[in-house]
């Protein structure tokens, strides 16, 4: 699961919050160098063979565009780019519905990713169908492509989310929670497990992830349940809050 990437020690383009997430254009050639073994794609049909690894992007940042597109496609590895509709065309630094048609014509995945970024476990039952279908939408419009996957904003959704997301169409749910995904995962009803890659990983440890090292899942899946229970101590908005904060510095 990666975010934004930028070009040298320029970040300008990223706000302060999601630096932490934010690769380099180095380092994600070198991890992209990593997989020239393995079979990168993405999920298709539950019968078929599961590819090695799957390739995802969320929020729809500009540099999915300029950056990671050309480097994705000059390898011929596909990636799913999870778009908040509302930011297309609206938010500095973010994609246009010119650039979501280019990435759907050469071979990305367009999803969603909410229309407004909102934690749906924030959501009533009418805000996040709302959400659901004005995004699916929205970007089936503007990519050209039938929408049918979605990435939930922070990892963050409820029983009724995924209800409500199958109802409206969505095939394929993608969640935040560490793991490694299996074929029986294909079937099952909790949203497919991801790892976020960061500013700050390195190449050892991209290698355990690709490699589906047993110890560095069971370390990362210890730290995340402790987050976890701080997010529900404190609820979204002040874990938000507090994330935001310290990230800043």
């Amino acid at each position: 699961m990666y975010h934004s990437l930028f070009d040298g020690d320029n970040t300008d383009k990223i706000d302060a919050e999601d630096v932490p997430y934010a690769v380099s254009t180095e380092n994600f050639v070198a991890q992209l160098d990593r997989l020239k073994n393995k079979r990168v794609g993405l999920l298709t049909d539950v019968n078929s063979v599961m590819p090695d690894v799957v390739i995802t992007f969320d929020d729809g940042h500009v540099s999915n565009f300029d950056i990671a597109m050309p480097l994705l496609v000059e390898r011929g590895l596909h990636a799913y780019m999870f778009v908040t509709s509302d930011f297309v065309n609206q938010r500095e630094h973010f994609c246009s519905a010119e650039q979501l048609a280019l990435m759907s014509q050469s071979g990305l995945q367009i999803g969603s990713h909410g229309t407004t970024h909102r934690f749906f476990d924030d959501l009533s039952d009418e805000e996040a169908e709302c959400e659901l279908r004005q995004s699916m939408q929205q970007l089936s419009d503007q990519s050209g492509q039938q929408i049918e996957s979605i990435s939930y904003p922070g990892g963050r959704y409820s029983q009724r989310t995924l209800e409500i997301s199958r109802k409206s169409g969505y095939r394929q749910l993608f969640g935040s929670t560490i793991g490694i995904l299996k074929q029986s995962d294909l079937n099952a009803k909790a949203p497919f497990k991801r790892v976020a890659i960061r500013r700050s990983t390195t190449l050892d440890e991209f290698d355990r992830i690709i490699n589906g090292d047993a110890t560095y899942y069971a370390i990362e899946q210890g730290k995340q349940k402790a987050k976890t229970l701080v997010k529900r101590t404190l609820g979204n908005r002040l874990y938000h809050g507090l994330y935001k904060s310290i990230s800043a510095r």
